[in-house]
């Protein structure tokens, strides 16, 4: 089956069920159950299987907060998790700890374990799981996709699945940012000011860039909606258009043939690249927060067109790439 994506789950609770269920449904048992409830006394575990020997604690995260704070949570989370099943060992025996996260993943963690396990001479193994883990398993188990994911279809094509992710988002752009999108730039009366976050960055609000030597962070203007995406300006430029609408970024030599217009650069954010956002923003800048997969190398954008903001010199308010020359 290929690789699905879904959102982590918004409640702690959801989160060790599913841990729960998806654990039963791997190693095809029923002796995973959850550790107690709300208050009892848990030792470092949420879930455990004495038949599997197998113990799970379950770390879910609230995504809106900073990834910074978050990874060091995690870090945390493990060395505190390990440390009171060191000091006050289980009842049942297990020989494998798994830690569960509805956070990224990221080597280091994978590091941290093996360090820990070395460091405190531990029993039992331990291995961390973040999301992108979790929900690749998942996709497998199409009966535990069903219960906490309801509008999940493993009938339908990929295609199907891909049309009502955008629809999804489109419908919840339009209603979020309303104060936005149903007006001019000129006659927002909140700033348009937005900031992008690369899903794997975890170094904000530092500046560090990716692989393809692209910043993981950075503001944006919020623009428009359009089929593909979400649109946002980057930059303001000069553009060269013939009385027909044909355009081009490379000055022409018979420039008398051509108008100069001046336009904003709008780069579009795909629909199914939008993970989530947060309207409240942070400490660092209270505006909303977008938080993107950066798979177009490097960056999260998927096309680019320019807006007109010269109407007077033309006709044409958009500009894209079925219209552009490319001049020698």
């Amino acid at each position: 089956m290929a690789d699905l994506q879904f959102p982590p789950l918004n409640n702690p609770k959801q989160f060790e069920l599913l841990t729960c269920d998806l654990f039963n449904g791997m190693l095809d048992t029923v002796t995973f159950k959850t550790f107690g409830k709300n208050g009892h006394r848990q030792k470092g575990i949420d879930v455990f299987s004495a038949a599997k020997t197998v113990a799970v604690q379950c770390k879910w995260k609230d995504l809106s907060r900073s990834a910074i704070l978050i990874k060091k949570e995690l870090f945390a989370d493990i060395d505190d998790t390990v440390s009171k099943l060191l000091k006050n060992p289980l009842s049942v025996p297990f020989v494998d700890l798994f830690i569960l996260t509805s956070a990224s993943e990221h080597p280091d963690f994978d590091e941290y374990c093996n360090e820990l396990k070395r460091e405190k001479g531990c029993y039992f193994n331990i291995t961390f799981w973040g999301w992108e883990t979790i929900q690749r398993k998942l996709g497998g188990y199409p009966s535990i996709l069903k219960t906490y994911y309801p509008d999940y279809s493993p009938k339908q094509s990929d295609s199907e699945q891909l049309v009502k992710t955008r629809l999804s988002m489109k419908k919840r752009l339009e209603s979020d940012f309303a104060d936005w999108l149903n007006y001019a730039v000129e006659n927002r009366k909140r700033r348009s000011r937005m900031i992008i976050h690369s899903i794997d960055d975890t170094h904000y609000p530092v500046h560090v860039k990716n692989a393809h030597d692209e910043y993981q962070w950075y503001a944006a203007e919020i623009n428009r909606l359009s089929k593909n995406g979400l649109g946002f300006f980057r930059q303001l430029t000069d553009i060269y258009v013939t009385n027909g609408g044909w355009w081009t970024e490379k000055k022409p030599e018979n420039v008398v043939e051509f108008k100069t217009i001046r336009v904003a650069r709008v780069d579009v954010v795909a629909f199914e690249d939008i993970v989530d956002y947060d309207l409240r923003g942070d400490e660092h800048y209270l505006c909303p927060h977008f938080y993107l997969r950066f798979r177009h190398n490097g960056q999260p954008f998927i096309e680019t067109y320019y807006q007109n903001m010269e109407k007077e010199k033309g006709g044409f308010l958009f500009f894209d790439d079925t219209s552009k020359i490319d001049l020698l």
